[in-house]
């Protein structure tokens, strides 16, 4: 019986590949679990909160820079969820341990949507959900806030931007918000094929506020910032995260 070199070198190739993809994923899992860490919080550095954001604002939001001096995103925002303050809160709460789960689910669940929606009013997602024992988190575009926080709900920050101490919206950036908002809902309905069962100010859609653009230092206009997370008096863009709590489905 003849050996073929060439499928044999083949299959060689073929299970090396299979083999390193799965020491690959058990190294971070050991990782993971020795540092108890989520992947964010090893691949970047984080540097001040800047809001609140999600189903009861149980996300930190911190500004971050990549730890790596080549990545394609230097400047993020990191989401940031305590599994063990939510846990303790839930047991003060009186709650049982079935609603947390559900929560989790639903934190697991929007997160993995929102990976897959691509529209410039939509949240860029960075680095996808990763989870430890002790928390989850996320990596997206840099951000200035949640509305809920640009609208004076500040729950859940430890110490308050001097940006968000009194920050009042005009008119105008009201209504273009309010424009932003309607594009991309009609987005997520008409090719998305999402729809929301519970449109209202308390349980719709998670608005971000996006940094200003133009805030990575230097420019004229960026409100003297070097960090690239300032709002700029209306400078910012206002984006959708796509939530659960109100009862998103596909249809």
């Amino acid at each position: 019986m003849s050996i073929n070199m060439k499928t044999l070198t083949q299959a060689f190739a073929k299970a090396s590949a299979k083999a390193s993809a799965v020491i690959e994923k058990t190294v971070q899992t050991t990782v993971q679990e020795v540092s108890g860490l989520p992947r964010a919080l090893q691949d970047y550095d984080l540097l001040d909160q800047i809001g609140s954001a999600g189903p009861g604002l149980a996300w930190k939001l911190y500004s971050a820079k990549a730890r790596d001096g080549h990545a394609v995103y230097p400047n993020v925002c990191v989401w940031l969820l305590d599994k063990r303050a939510l846990s303790e809160a839930r047991q003060r709460a009186g709650l049982s341990k079935t609603a947390e789960d559900s929560f989790f689910d639903i934190i697991r669940a929007d997160a993995a949507r929102l990976v897959r929606l691509r529209h410039p009013g939509v949240v860029h997602v960075v680095q996808a959900l990763d989870e430890s024992k002790n928390g989850m988190a996320m990596v997206t575009e840099p951000l200035f806030a949640s509305a809920a926080n640009a609208l004076g709900d500040l729950e859940n920050i430890e110490k308050v931007p001097k940006e968000l101490k009194g920050m009042e919206m005009g008119l105008l950036e009201v209504k273009h918000g309010l424009l932003q908002i309607a594009e991309t809902l009609d987005f997520l309905h008409s090719n998305a094929r999402l729809i929301h069962r519970s449109i209202s100010p308390e349980e719709s859609v998670e608005v971000m506020v996006v940094a200003d653009s133009h805030g990575d230092g230097g420019g004229e206009g960026d409100g003297g910032g070097d960090s690239g997370y300032n709002y700029n008096n209306g400078g910012g863009r206002m984006k959708v995260v796509v939530t659960d709590v109100g009862g998103w489905q596909w249809w």
